[in-house]
């Protein structure tokens, strides 16, 4: 008897998007956007550090669009926190003012867990004990 073949790891139909966990630092202010259906969302770039000799660093774009996860974010993390991103990776392809094309990989936050809070001072306020999602 001949067995149809299943994905094992998943009941899930098949997606365009493909998911990427990473391990990086917070680059740039956090962004405070509205679509324009007044949807509320941010935007950031992390940066990646790569464990090889040449100690290369990848940027990747980040939007968050989960109200729990951009009250937290805003509240505690920023610029220079180091954070454990889970995300949904886009990639699309657009014109550049010279006419020539680019690709653009995308990554749409789904999870943040904070590993190191940015230095604050005093008046700031005292982080979180407890990391959020």
């Amino acid at each position: 008897m001949l067995r149809q073949s299943v994905r094992a790891f998943s009941t899930s139909a098949v997606s365009k998007m493909a998911r990427m966990s990473l391990i990086g630092t917070i680059g740039t202010d956090l962004e405070k956007k509205t679509t324009s259906s007044g949807k509320e969302f941010i935007r950031y770039s992390v940066a990646v550090n790569s464990k090889s000799k040449d100690d290369e660093t990848s940027w990747y774009n980040v939007a968050c669009f989960y109200p729990a996860q951009i009250n937290f974010m805003t509240t505690y993390l920023g610029k220079g926190a180091k954070i454990f991103l889970e995300a949904d990776a886009s990639n699309t392809s657009y014109e550049k003012q010279d006419g020539s094309r680019a690709r653009s990989l995308m990554l749409f936050q789904t999870s943040v867990e904070a590993i190191k809070f940015p230095k604050r001072s005093e008046e700031d306020g005292e982080a979180p004990t407890q990391q959020q999602q």
